[in-house]
């Protein structure tokens, strides 16, 4: 009897210790796995060869497990880098701060909408704008701000929005930019549009029969150098001459649908020039254009694109006035996003400060047989092409035209 209890005895303790040995090495592997993943180690693999079916089962589940990690891991940042993307190319700024201030992640967007070369705290705002990191790092969840900046270039109008999440344990601020300048522009040149058409509407409808019966009346007055002849020839001639005034102010009410074809842009630049310098009071003038990449092609109604660049060349030709030495240069390049940008410069004098900020209002002109319309219409054709126009007057006075792609 006591045999047989020791005999059981020792198996219990040999089968003990194998079972105890066996965990051990499970619990190895697990932890090994485990020890990898976080380092992100997928390039082991368990041998499945093991004599014991229980051995190879396990090496082939713990293998499993790490394929599946693997992929799991690969979908993530393939995901992240796709958001990132995004993120990189939307013309919204968005701007991720935590509590502190520090800046957790942002975007090229942001970092240009504000004029800043890098964003890492908050606190760089108030180089913008005074008092700006105050308010946001205490803004509360649907906050919002607008802010006008001035520089050398342009003038920006942002709308400034706050809202809050929380990731991973830390409560974060997410603001996003918009640049609403063009948009606040869009709506003063609606309403110019709208103004336009009906005095110009109104104007036509009561000179038009004034012209028209001072032509009829003028067939009934047989001599010709009677003074009731040379007054109807007076009023005939002076209605004539407010239609045509009447008709042109219409042209920036009634621009044509763009109709957009591929070309290419060196070919536009080239034959703009061409035109410009075939004039003859033109030759005292230095012209000079480039376009990079050569083969550059512009989705764009190819007329339309070439009636604002003829425009901003007659500007930038009446801008030199009588300068010997004067000159006009042709730009056409792509910027750091792809855009396709012509840029129209000139050695002309500068832009008063009162003048730039009124260039593009329609009929507004510094010129005195100016109508006032030509950088209105080519403002909106650029609009409606998808693009900008804009100015910038250092170091010289440079038109901008911008296709956002």
């Amino acid at each position: 009897m006591i045999t047989i209890i020791i005999a059981i005895l020792f198996a219990w303790s040999i089968t003990t210790f194998l079972l105890i040995r066996r965990n051990r090495r499970i619990n190895n592997r697990i932890k090994f796995l485990s020890e990898a993943v976080a380092g992100g180690d997928f390039s082991f693999t368990f041998p499945e060869g093991n004599r014991r079916r229980s051995d190879r089962e396990l090496a082939a589940s713990l293998n499993r497990i790490r394929d599946m990690l693997s992929r799991t891991r690969q979908e993530t940042i393939d995901k992240e880098r796709y958001y990132a993307q995004i993120l990189e190319n939307v013309r919204t700024g968005i701007v991720a701060y935590d509590e502190q201030g520090f800046v957790t992640q942002t975007n090229r967007a942001a970092a240009e909408l504000f004029g800043l070369p890098v964003l890492t705290h908050i606190r760089q705002l108030d180089r913008v704008s005074g008092g700006l990191a105050d308010m946001l790092l205490v803004a509360a969840a649907g906050d919002t701000r607008t802010l006008t900046l001035h520089d050398v270039e342009s003038t920006r109008q942002l709308s400034l929005q706050v809202s809050q999440s929380r990731i991973r344990d830390r409560n974060l601020r997410i603001l996003v930019v918009n640049d609403i300048h063009n948009e606040l522009d869009n709506k003063e040149i609606a309403s110019w549009i709208s103004l336009t058409r009906v005095l110009t509407h109104e104007i036509m409808n009561s000179v038009s029969p004034i012209t028209s019966l001072s032509e009829s009346l003028r067939t009934l007055v047989p001599d010709t150098s009677s003074e009731l002849y040379k007054g109807l020839d007076v009023i005939h001639s002076t209605g004539r001459g407010i239609e045509g005034f009447v008709e042109s102010y219409r042209q920036f009410t009634h621009i044509p649908t763009p109709a957009p074809t591929l070309f290419y842009v060196r070919g536009l630049v080239e034959r703009a020039v061409q035109l410009v310098q075939s004039v003859p009071e033109n030759t005292r003038i230095d012209f000079r254009w480039s376009v990079e990449p050569g083969d550059m092609l512009l989705h764009a109604d190819e007329n339309l694109v070439g009636r604002v660049l003829n425009n901003l060349l007659k500007n930038a030709v009446e801008a030199i006035g009588q300068e010997n030495d004067g000159w006009v240069e042709v730009r056409g390049f792509l910027n750091e996003r792809g855009d396709v940008v012509m840029e129209v410069s000139d050695s002309g004098g500068p832009i008063p400060p009162e003048v730039e900020e009124r260039i593009f209002i329609p009929f507004f002109t510094t010129k005195t047989d100016g109508s006032g319309i030509g950088l209105s219409i080519s403002r909106q054709i650029m609009r409606l092409s998808g693009g900008t126009l804009t100015l910038r007057t250092r170091p010289n006075t440079t038109f901008v035209m911008t296709f956002v792609r």
